[in-house]
């Protein structure tokens, strides 16, 4: 039998995976119609943030939040998206301008350090059932 922490580290890697493929098709595509790497990767992080957030709620971390409100939960997994669009931004902006990467590379870089990061902020503070469960929204 599977640890359930071990069974919803691989849920999440799934959901993770589908985000990652819409978050890179719009990037790409966005990139080679006008190449403005950070933009372009502002506005899919964004989407895909979105398609993140439908589907780590129904499939990563079911029956979690029965003391938050959707208002509330939505609103705290938008604010850790925020977190990682900011890593994202500066990364990319550090890996091309700085270390002269090519925009495919700085994007998966960064979408690296962004799963290992907003797991855990998202597992210990948006869907944790003991984090915050006092002031309920």
């Amino acid at each position: 039998m599977v640890s359930p922490k071990i069974d919803r580290l691989v849920r999440y890697t799934g959901v993770n995976l589908a985000s990652t493929v819409v978050d890179y098709t719009i990037f790409l595509t966005l990139t080679h119609i006008f190449g403005m790497p950070i933009l372009e990767s502002v506005i899919a992080y964004s989407v895909a943030v979105l398609v993140n957030y439908t589907l780590t709620k129904n499939f990563v971390f079911l029956g979690d939040m029965s003391h938050k409100s959707e208002h509330r939960l939505f609103m705290e997994f938008v604010g850790t998206g925020l977190l990682g669009l900011v890593i994202t931004a500066a990364v990319i902006w550090f890996t091309i301008h700085v270390l002269a990467l090519t925009p495919l590379a700085a994007k998966t870089i960064s979408m690296l350090i962004c799963f290992v990061v907003l797991y855990f902020v998202r597992s210990r503070l948006v869907f944790n059932e003991n984090a915050g469960s006092s002031a309920v929204a």
